[in-house]
């Protein structure tokens, strides 16, 4: 059963990655588009920020995705007891810093997997408004 969740959790992750690249390349190209266009409206503008705005969250998107890769799948072994380094109290310091921050890393790659979907959704209605709004080709 755990394979297969993580099975699933990794195609979930890879369509996440694959729906912030398409809609990468469709907001650079709708930005040349707009770019190119001679008239300079509140329109203009209105599209151009919503166009920014929605490449900065893709950046940070893609950005949660790859630490949630990299730290969100790592399996943490048990935490370091003491008895076991009874002779020396400084590796059992070090072991004990490192489990501490492996934790914290996989913690913060679970809340970044959490917030990615949020983050998604609002590239999503970012790009319907930018759609509606959007530079006509003439």
């Amino acid at each position: 059963m755990g394979n297969a969740v993580s099975n699933l959790l990794r195609k979930k992750h890879a369509s996440k990655g694959l729906i912030d690249v398409s809609l990468m390349v469709a907001n650079a190209g709708r930005m040349d588009t707009l770019l190119q266009t001679t008239t300079r409206d509140v329109k203009f503008y209105v599209v151009l920020v919503l166009l920014i705005i929605c490449v900065v969250l893709q950046l940070i998107l893609a950005w949660m995705l790859w630490f949630d890769a990299m730290y969100g799948h790592v399996k943490i072994g048990p935490a370091p007891k003491q008895e076991d380094y009874q002779d020396d109290e400084e590796e059992f310091a070090k072991e004990a810093k490192r489990h501490i921050k492996k934790l914290k890393r996989k913690l913060l790659a679970e809340k970044l997997s959490n917030g990615s979907e949020l983050v998604l959704l609002l590239i999503l209605v970012l790009n319907i408004f930018i759609t509606a709004f959007g530079a006509k080709v003439a």
